[in-house]
């Protein structure tokens, strides 16, 4: 597995992450110093800005050059981040990226107005584009599937026997939908041809499915500083993933039970039973089998691409497949 540095993948679209970002702060600004700090604390909270960044380089990959992706990408980065916003309340998260979360510094109510607001400056900045614009379309229903996931995500919370299909069909609502949207919001500006444009959605399909599996992997092995999160926080509220699942699957009744017994405890500490949690994932090779299932979505990935013309913009899309399986934060 090659070890890609993100800021390298992304470096032919410097120009236009600067003015993504430019628009993100524009078009968030508020009057009211109080709603803006808000705001702020959110929009300039860091993130890699990985769905602008497929957006962009799907519209190149398919010789789109203008600047109408800039706006498009900026609209659906402010989606993510309001999701996260939400998230980070119903989790009763207090760390995100490694800084305090909005809900912990003003309170829930703050938190969920200020995810509102992000939604609603979506919708003003999509209001100028032509009711036929199929973008208007292709975000819509990224944004209702990501509400779908969430509501049966809490709806499955504390499920015990949570399936993996049923695990993989949330992810791919709750994560998946959103990369793949800003793979297709891209193309479509560059071509109406269906192979490329099925070729980049089935690309952001398949990298979303090995985004979450890695995503859920680091909640066990990560750094928390560089992670942003205390370990085991997924289990800790409840919430069996992909790992947890493959452990559940894999291992003696005994140990079963007793990794139910953890799962159903309502204040998960202590250092005895961390140690033994890690025990378990290497007794299983958990993170070997995490890393080969998220290589192979990103495996699949790679290969959709085929079909697309040999330009940077698509060796980009390749490398960032791969980083994004590699990745440790």
């Amino acid at each position: 597995m090659l070890n890609l540095d993100f800021n390298s993948i992304t470096k032919i679209i410097a120009d236009d992450l600067k003015a993504i970002e430019k628009i993100l702060l524009e078009e968030t600004r508020v009057h009211y110093d109080f709603v803006d700090d808000a705001v702020r604390h959110i929009i300039e909270g860091g993130g890699k800005r990985i769905r602008p960044v497929l957006l962009v380089l799907s519209s190149k990959a398919c010789g789109y050059t203008g600047g109408d992706a800039h706006i498009l990408a900026a609209c659906i980065e402010l989606i993510h981040v309001a999701s996260l916003v939400h998230d980070d309340v119903l989790d009763e998260a207090p760390i995100r990226r490694s800084q305090v979360t909005l809900h912990s510094k003003w309170g829930n109510k703050v938190a969920v107005l200020v995810g509102d607001y992000l939604h609603a400056r979506v919708l003003s900045m999509l209001a100028s584009r032509r009711s036929d614009d199929l973008a208007l379309e292709i975000l819509a229903n990224a944004a209702q599937s990501m509400c779908e996931g969430e509501v049966i995500h809490a709806y499955k919370n504390g499920e015990f026997e949570i399936s993996q299909n049923d695990y993989l069909k949330i992810v791919e609502l709750k994560t998946g939908k959103l990369i793949s949207a800003s793979c297709h919001a891209g193309a479509i500006l560059g071509t109406e041809n269906p192979e490329y444009l099925n070729a980049l959605i089935t690309y952001g399909d398949l990298i979303g499915t090995a985004f979450q599996i890695i995503d859920d992997l680091l909640d066990f092995v990560a750094d928390p500083e560089k992670f942003g999160k205390q370990p085991f926080k997924d289990l800790r509220d409840g919430k069996l993933t992909f790992p947890m699942i493959y452990v559940r699957e894999t291992c003696t009744l005994e140990e079963r039970e007793q990794l139910e017994n953890i799962f159903n405890t309502v204040e998960f500490e202590g250092n005895q039973t961390i140690e033994w949690m890690r025990q378990l994932l290497d007794s299983y090779a958990v993170e070997s089998h995490c890393l080969e299932a998220a290589q192979k979505y990103a495996d699949r990935a790679k290969t959709a691409l085929n079909v697309l013309p040999n330009t940077g913009a698509k060796v980009a899309l390749n490398d960032l497949a791969e980083s994004l399986v590699s990745r440790d934060s």
